[in-house]
């Protein structure tokens, strides 16, 4: 999965690159208007670092509302929300077909009451394993959703699954509301609790989406670029002595959607790679996903680590691991998957205190059974 200077490059390779539904217009304006940059398409494909950009703005916008920014806080949330929804939709597309052999190959070795702790957003592992392990998305991400979306919104079935797949920044088929602004507080359109989370598996026809703009022709746990609308939901009234006013503008070069309208326009819900990445956002819900994740560390026999390097600017996942390993009463037996392991291998031997006799690496990428056979004798 494309991620800091890959991203642009991949993004621009895609059909959506070239969709007017596809927004860009937040993100472009920003570049010119801030960075002085005209030619933004050329600029971003080069390999800029989505990473830098959307620090960059998430700490802008984070002065601006301290300073109650008015309309610079609606000029900052626009490219913020757009590169959002620009993850979401790219990793869509590249997940929309079959299912990963390598991943099902994965589903496939786990063990009853084994857990997948990822900080991935794609549905790859999702996928495999709903098909290989018949684990369920009603209860397998560790948290009940508030509604899964079937063809139509509806509560969670009553299945149990006996693995968990724990996403610790959220997945791009978890769905919220959209962010607006109270007063000087940044709250959603939904007028339930903050972490409430909306859980996208499947459309065979069209949804209600924003401006109707429904895309068809996508695999289970992916979507065009609109997301379906949240149906049935309380939405926030406003304040005394306003009112909410909806308008959408109209474009030649626009074309209309033919789907419905009805319901609070919904979007992805994940934590974006920004430097000060907003959890309480979401009330208790990533603090309830990063306890189950602790809890898990604490419990295991066996850590697997695939391709995760512990990036030494992401001190919440390494804080993660050392205090779950403050708790442990012995000593688990990890193995590293990676083609450049020195950085999580430095970290379990020198940081987290794994000896070299628990400790297995193989430099190399992840191949799926290849990998898998030997490691576990299967």
């Amino acid at each position: 999965m494309p991620i800091a200077m890959d991203f642009f490059p991949t993004f621009f390779s895609l059909d959506a690159a070239s969709n007017p539904w596809v927004l860009r217009d937040g993100l472009i304006q920003y570049l010119r208007t801030e960075k002085g940059i005209e030619d933004t398409d050329a600029y971003l494909s080069a390999g800029v670092d989505i990473e830098e950009i959307h620090s960059e703005i998430a700490t802008r916008l984070a002065s601006v509302e301290k300073e109650a920014g008015g309309i610079d806080r609606i000029v900052l949330s626009k490219p913020f929300n757009q590169l959002i929804f620009l993850f979401a939709t790219t990793l869509n597309e590249i997940a929309n077909g079959p299912v990963s052999k390598s991943h099902i190959d994965l589903a496939a070795s786990l063990r009853p009451d084994d857990v997948v702790v990822t900080f991935n957003w794609d549905t790859l592992m999702d996928r495999a394993m709903i098909e290989a392990a018949g684990w369920s998305l009603d209860d397998g991400y560790g948290i009940k959703p508030h509604s899964v979306f079937r063809d139509g919104w509806n509560g969670p079935a009553n299945r149990r699954s006996s693995n968990k797949l724990i996403k610790l920044h959220g997945s791009v088929n978890w769905l919220t509301a959209h962010p607006i602004y109270e007063g000087d507080e940044l709250v959603f359109t939904h007028a339930l609790p903050a972490e409430s989370l909306f859980v996208y598996d499947y459309a065979t026809q069209p949804y209600p989406t924003h401006a109707g703009r429904y895309t068809g022709g996508y695999a289970p746990l992916t979507y065009g670029y609109y997301p379906p609308n949240l149906i049935g939901v309380p939405s926030r009234s406003a304040p005394d002595g306003y009112v909410i006013v909806k308008a959408q503008a109209k474009m030649p070069w626009m074309p209309e959607g033919q789907a419905g309208k009805e319901g609070l326009p919904s979007m992805p819900l994940i934590i974006p790679p920004v430097k000060e990445k907003s959890y309480k956002f979401f009330g208790t819900l990533f603090e309830t996903l990063w306890q189950q994740a602790s809890a898990a560390i604490q419990a295991c026999d066996e850590i697997l680590v695939i391709g995760y390097s512990f990036p030494r600017t992401d001190l919440k996942s390494l804080d993660l691991f050392k205090s779950a390993f403050v708790q442990r009463k012995s000593i688990p037996r990890v193995t590293i998957v990676d083609p450049y392991p020195s950085r999580p291998q430095e970290v379990f031997q020198h940081e987290l205190g794994i000896p070299k006799s628990h400790l297995r690496v193989v430099a190399s990428p992840f191949l799926g059974q290849e990998t898998i056979a030997p490691l576990f004798d299967i």
